[in-house]
């Protein structure tokens, strides 16, 4: 499995992304593994058909999707390459969201070097998300982490995460 044309294809853009989902979190040591591949950009020109012309002409299916007004996502690009790996590159429309892109670390994960959200950033994530899995999996990410610095850098950025996950936060924090 490599993603490293929907990467080609991001840079060719020039769309910031990064990798979350059960791959960034097997790289910051949580082994979760799913079949799909899940990205997060705040670029909104992922949506135009167009960035992804190379790609469909390599055997790609591209499947864009723009959130509405009260969908939590500014929208979702399904991706399936002509090898069968399948990728999701979701939108956030939130000024905190485009701050996980920013601050992702370089590692090398599905033989690509791409940025990869920070452990404390996957949390916030999860927690946005509120899914029972979500959940557990923010939690997980706290149990492994280095619990004290993964607190202190959540506290320090949940304030501009919307929805408010102040109350799921401080429940995580109490059970684990």
């Amino acid at each position: 499995m490599t993603i490293a044309p929907v990467l080609r294809a991001l840079e060719n853009i020039g769309a910031p992304h990064c990798l979350i989902g059960a791959h960034a979190m097997a790289a910051r040591g949580y082994p979760r593994f799913t079949i799909d591949v899940d990205l997060l950009t705040s670029d909104p020109r992922v949506l135009q058909r167009d960035a992804w012309n190379a790609l469909g002409a390599g055997g790609a299916t591209i499947e864009p999707r723009r959130g509405d007004a009260d969908d939590p996502l500014g929208g979702v690009v399904h991706i399936l390459l002509a090898d069968g790996t399948d990728v999701d590159l979701v939108l956030g429309k939130w000024k905190w969201e485009a701050g996980v892109i920013d601050r992702a670390e370089r590692l090398e994960v599905l033989d690509s070097v791409l940025p990869v959200a920070l452990a404390s950033d996957l949390i916030l994530l999860k927690l946005a998300a509120g899914g029972y899995l979500d959940l557990r999996d923010a939690a997980a990410l706290l149990a492994i982490g280095d619990r004290e610095a993964l607190v202190r850098d959540v506290d320090a950025k949940i304030s501009e995460v919307y929805p408010d996950i102040t109350a799921a936060w401080r429940e995580l924090r109490e059970e684990t």
